[in-house]
């Protein structure tokens, strides 16, 4: 099976997820209300290390226009992610199953990175030099059953004081403070059987059968150029159609990286024809307008339409173009 196909293959868990997991999203784990097999191969196109033992720090700061910035640091890299929520009801499927954040623009690093300590570089677009001061205040979540280590999550609450100073590009967000609320979570995971409850926003998966009797249809539109990539991933499931985006791009000693999810019912979304010669694609926001692909009996394929995303920062990034690569599989 190609690497695509076991992508493919592992985004059925997806469609699975109705109870919460043990670990928030953030782009140092994308995302992490997904089953682990999706992670890692996510992990692996973004050229990410593996999660590893140890503790997550973390700090949120609501800015101008309903942005909120959001820095977490794990081992040595430290990322500042800006996400735009829906307003309140306007969640997607995706959402009300799994509190996944529909579209985020994350800014990654290396830094220093202690429980104690958040301090890092980003350039021209600013500066974070923070020190928790715990309050005292520790929350536990229940214990898992039959665990391989630690059997609960464990979240000491404080302060984050120092330096905070962070604008995006053309200033579409920009934080700047002296003190925010956060968390050190320990451990970055758990190996449980049953992940425990009772940690609010704390999320778990149903298992995904092995012999699954879902037959999807997967596409996938790819452009890559020098240290920059962008992808659609479009997974249909019976009636449930998942759409994925991720960029990345190297920018001198950071990567910025983008990943919209969301899901839909709808029976238009994807239209395909009985030889697969032909496909329209029209995914729900932070989506819009249409693809279309076509493939020639000679072999040659086209990706053509309106169709972009839009990711804060970023409104309206294309999808579709002769640059791009294509793939379309169904019934595997």
């Amino acid at each position: 099976m190609s690497a695509r196909a076991r992508l493919a293959a592992a985004l059925i868990g997806l469609s699975a997820l109705v109870l919460p997991s043990s670990a928030l999203a953030n782009v140092l784990d994308i995302p992490a209300a997904a089953p682990p097999q999706f992670r890692a191969l996510l992990r692996a196109k973004l050229h990410m290390p593996p999660p590893h033992s140890g503790f997550e720090s973390r700090f949120d700061l609501e800015a101008k226009h309903g942005y909120k910035v959001s820095v977490v640091g794990e081992g040595n890299i430290v990322a500042v992610e800006v996400t735009k929520p829906l307003p309140h009801g306007k969640e997607n499927l995706l959402e009300q199953l799994v509190g996944s954040k529909q579209a985020v623009t994350a800014y990654v690093t290396r830094g220093i990175v202690t429980e104690h300590r958040i301090a890092a570089s980003f350039g021209r677009l600013g500066k974070i030099d923070v020190r928790f001061r715990p309050s005292g205040r520790v929350v536990e979540s229940r214990p898992g059953r039959r665990c391989r280590g630690t059997d609960h999550l464990t979240r000491q609450l404080g302060v984050f004081v120092g330096g905070i100073r962070f604008s995006g590009e053309k200033h579409y967000v920009a934080v700047r403070s002296h003190r925010a609320k956060g968390r050190v979570r320990t451990p970055l995971h758990l190996h449980c059987a049953s992940i425990p409850r009772g940690v609010r926003s704390d999320r778990r998966a149903r298992p995904v059968p092995h012999h699954t009797a879902f037959n999807p249809t997967f596409f996938a539109a790819t452009r890559r150029h020098g240290v920059s990539s962008v992808e659609l991933l479009t997974l249909g499931i019976g009636r449930t159609t998942l759409f994925a985006a991720v960029t990345e791009e190297g920018l001198a000693t950071m990567a910025r990286i983008r990943f919209a999810l969301t899901t839909t019912h709808s029976s238009k979304a994807v239209v395909l024809n009985d030889p697969l010669t032909k496909a329209t694609i029209t995914p729900p926001a932070p989506f819009r307008g249409k693809g279309t692909y076509r493939a020639a009996p000679d072999g040659t394929t086209t990706w053509t339409g309106p169709l972009s995303v839009t990711f804060p920062g970023a409104p309206r990034m294309p999808l579709t173009g002769e640059d791009f690569e294509t793939t379309l599989e169904a019934g595997f």
